[in-house]
């Protein structure tokens, strides 16, 4: 780290919160010497963290890229915008977009997990931000909860589930998701999940892909699977308010809000509607 900070070519990504700076469809990428007042914005517990290497010959200048997370406001930019991963996630390039999600995920740790969950003793930061200590010597890193999320459709393939969940405007559906629990495998949580929040049988759980979401922490594991008896649902009334089948027609008409482009759920959805 403190070659890195010699480094002329090293780039530091600043971070308040889920936010960072954004210009013309680019995430910006800060020379050390453009964080300004330093000791005043950057977060005190928490020590400037190793991100990766740029490689060479790619959109961006190759060199080290550094997280700052920063405690206060967000400083001015010329010419940028403070913009949330969830709003711009979809439109930055592959570069830029996985090194702001590994940005937002490490720094949600190292903002919410200053203590050991050992001892409640305070942690130091070691291995360049990647790691806490506790004063006993145990080790601390930083955590994935996985999660399923899941595309259920009817032995047809001409319907898929929906649902509309107690948080969301009255209009929002979205696919079936929920967190791994302890011991499980990712299709066992497919099956239970589903049972859960929609009352239906499944079978053939397929895996279709992932998506890093650090909504503190989640990996989503994309499945689609099959419901042979599908008029079987009843959603389970705390958490999924309603469930309903639609159509190809339906959802392209717009008769419901979906999920917007940044997620994995957008995503299947899209692919489901196409074959």
């Amino acid at each position: 780290m403190a070659r890195a900070l010699e480094d002329p070519s090293t780039r530091i990504i600043a971070i308040a919160g889920d936010r960072s700076p954004v210009r013309d469809g680019a995430l910006v990428r800060l020379r050390v010497d453009e964080l300004p007042e330093y000791a005043a914005h950057v977060e005190p517990r928490v020590p400037l963290s190793w991100l990766g290497r740029a490689r060479a010959g790619g959109a961006t200048d190759s060199g080290p890229v550094v997280l700052s997370m920063l405690v206060h406001e967000p400083f001015d930019v010329p010419g940028a915008e403070w913009r949330s991963l969830r709003d711009v996630g979809a439109a930055l390039d592959d570069a830029d977009a996985g090194v702001l999600v590994q940005a937002v995920a490490l720094g949600v740790w190292q903002r919410e997990s200053h203590h050991s969950p050992v001892d409640g003793s305070a942690t130091a930061f070691e291995e360049s931000g990647w790691v806490r200590r506790d004063v006993g010597g145990s080790p601390h890193f930083p955590r994935t909860d996985p999660a399923v999320i899941v595309a259920i459709h009817d032995a047809a393939d001409e319907r898929i589930l929906l649902g509309h969940n107690a948080a969301w405007p009255e209009c929002r559906y979205s696919l079936i998701a929920g967190f791994v629990d302890p011991g499980e495998s990712l299709e066992a949580a497919v099956i239970r999940e589903v049972a859960e929040e929609t009352g239906l049988r499944v079978v053939e759980p397929r895996y279709l892909g992932s998506q890093p979401w650090p909504f503190p922490r989640s990996l989503m594991v994309g499945f689609e699977c099959v419901a042979p008896e599908p008029d079987t649902i009843r959603p389970d009334g705390v958490e999924i308010l309603d469930v309903r089948w639609f159509t190809r027609d339906q959802l392209r008409s717009g008769v419901v809000q979906l999920p917007g482009p940044t997620s994995i759920a957008s995503w299947i959805i899209d692919a489901w509607l196409q074959r």
